[in-house]
């Protein structure tokens, strides 16, 4: 039976067949499990490519939309990793969706063209610097489209072939998965949905609600029995949430419908642009707020009563960027910021600032931006060649009152007989300290680090520098580094002869070029080396 996949889905393709090869495909083929899991370090650890990891800076270039407000905040943050899609038999596996619990990232996957067939990954960042793949499952037959994590069980949707799978009477499906101990397991089932792919699913304390696609249906199941309770059709669903008792659709032709969550009634429709046929899109939501990922019409920003706020056109494309490249394809709000793929135009970052939301400029990747999610710290971004993208943004807790706002440029330079002490956030290209220089906050430094003799550079908070592609932009200390929080160095870390490093109780290094250590260096204080670099 012939899958009918969503635009967005096939937009996310990853091709890393010039990194990967059948050779480390993760199963056997004559494996027929519905869930066949893996758990090989050795496997797994190919898929996380390190290689271009560092810090890098928000665009504000022609990526903005012109017709939005903008401000100058700093924004400063790294890539931490790239993770490439599995391989299954020859093909490759395709990201769709992002979820976030605790320590563990849950990615699923699913496969263009006709062949059905999923995949999840189960990322680890609880060594925030350092996330690590650590199992993986491959769903033969079946692709995956969504995940939600919920009281330790993962709600997935997608689509199935019916030939392989007679407990189904359609392709499109919700699931319900058991985990141990946040990992995945083979305890896996499905449920029928009336359509060709299910594309969005949402928890509550005694339900969970779907929703699938063309000729597809929104549907309430009991959650202890998984049992269908409502279903109501709806054309062209792309995605569904979940907000004060209410459930939220979005349509491609009927624009966004409004459920109460306990008798599924209609409460209210806020018309929307029509959108491209069976082109998948998200929405979320920012305190009252709806905001839904549009296509080609931008982010459209609506209150409770189906008013337009906002709307937050596409940028305009500049140098070899094609304009029909650049698609509102989705959504992730996280407190005030939200995060908006823009396709070929990257990931824009706004803020809400007195009720409407700023740009703050575009995070650009090289590749299509084509599915964003934001938890916490970190921002993860499904593009097209370079698969998902692991982000994170240096926020440091740590009282800096006493210290003035950093307002300079984008190179610090402190002269011999200078004592200057900043807080805040800051992104810079480089730093050169020749007496005192204190930086309370989060910092980035994207190129060199050069503490001279006789300097004392005194970092309180957050530090990240440089780029593992390019590590002779390097931290050299010829004096004193004081950490009092963590510091990430990219490139190469040089203690020059008489170099000292003291770190404060608690604090932490991570290095992932080489050390080069010469005579009379000294290092003193309790800390954690992350990447055990500084033995």
């Amino acid at each position: 039976m012939k899958k009918n996949l969503l635009v967005s889905f096939l937009a996310f393709a990853a091709l890393f067949q010039s990194c990967q090869s059948d050779d480390i495909s993760d199963v056997s083929p004559s494996e027929t499990s519905k869930v066949v899991l893996n758990t090989d370090s050795n496997v797994l650890s190919k898929r996380m490519d390190y290689s271009d990891s560092g810090v890098i800076q928000l665009t504000t270039t022609a990526l903005t939309s012109k017709s939005t407000a903008t401000t100058n905040e700093a924004f400063p943050m790294s890539l931490l990793a790239e993770v490439a899609p599995p391989l299954y038999e020859g093909n490759t596996l395709t990201a769709t969706h992002v979820e976030v619990n605790g320590n563990y990232v849950y990615v699923t996957y699913n496969t263009q063209g006709e062949t059905y067939l999923g995949g999840i990954d189960v990322i680890d960042i609880s060594q925030p610097n350092n996330p690590t793949l650590v199992i993986q499952a491959i769903l033969p037959n079946t692709d995956i489209n969504t995940a939600v994590y919920n009281n330790g069980i993962l709600y997935l949707t997608g689509a199935s072939n019916v030939d392989e799978n007679p407990e189904l009477t359609s392709p499109a499906f919700v699931a319900k998965m058991t985990l141990q101990n946040g990992l995945l397991s083979k305890d896996y089932s499905l449920v029928s949905l009336k359509g060709q792919v299910a594309t969005g699913v949402a928890v509550t304390n005694s339900n969970y609600f779907a929703v699938s696609g063309s000729d597809g249906v929104l549907a309430k199941l009991n959650k202890t029995t998984n049992e269908i309770q409502t279903q109501i059709p709806v054309d062209d669903l792309r995605a569904l949430g979940y907000i004060d008792n209410k459930i939220v659709v979005l349509s491609g032709t009927e624009g966004l419908k409004i459920y109460n969550a306990d008798s599924m009634a209609l409460v209210s429709t806020i018309k929307t642009s029509t959108d491209v046929a069976d082109a998948k899109r998200t929405i979320d939501f920012q305190d009252s707020t709806i905001m839904v990922a549009s296509g080609y019409s931008g982010l459209k920003v609506f209150d409770a009563a189906g008013g337009l706020l906002q709307t937050l056109t596409l940028p305009n494309a500049s140098g070899t960027i094609d304009q029909e490249d650049i698609v509102t394809n989705a959504v992730s709000v996280n407190g005030d910021y939200v995060y908006v793929a823009n396709g070929a135009a990257g990931v824009a970052v706004y803020k809400k600032s007195n009720g409407i939301l700023v740009a703050l400029g575009s995070i650009f990747l090289g590749d299509s931006s084509n599915y964003v999610k934001s938890v916490g710290d970190y921002i993860f971004v499904a593009t097209g060649k370079g698969g998902l993208k692991i982000i994170k943004k240096l926020n440091a807790s740590i009282d800096c009152t006493s210290f003035a706002t950093y307002s300079g440029g984008d190179w610090l330079n402190v002269n011999s007989g200078e004592n200057l002490s900043y807080k805040g956030s800051a992104s810079l290209q480089g730093i050169n300290v020749n007496q005192n220089l204190t930086f309370c906050g989060s910092l980035s430094v994207s190129q060199g680090i050069n503490i001279n003799s006789g300097g004392v550079f005194t970092i309180k908070g957050a530090l990240a520098q440089g780029n593992t592609n390019n590590p002779y932009l390097s931290f050299n200390v010829n004096g004193t580094l004081k950490v009092d929080g963590d510091v990430v160095v990219y490139g190469n870390l040089v203690l020059n002869s008489g170099a000292k490093i003291e770190f404060a109780s608690g604090s932490s290094i991570t290095i992932y070029g080489t050390v080069y250590k010469n005579s009379g260096v000294t290092i003193t204080g309790s800390y954690t080396d992350t990447m055990n670099k500084l033995k």
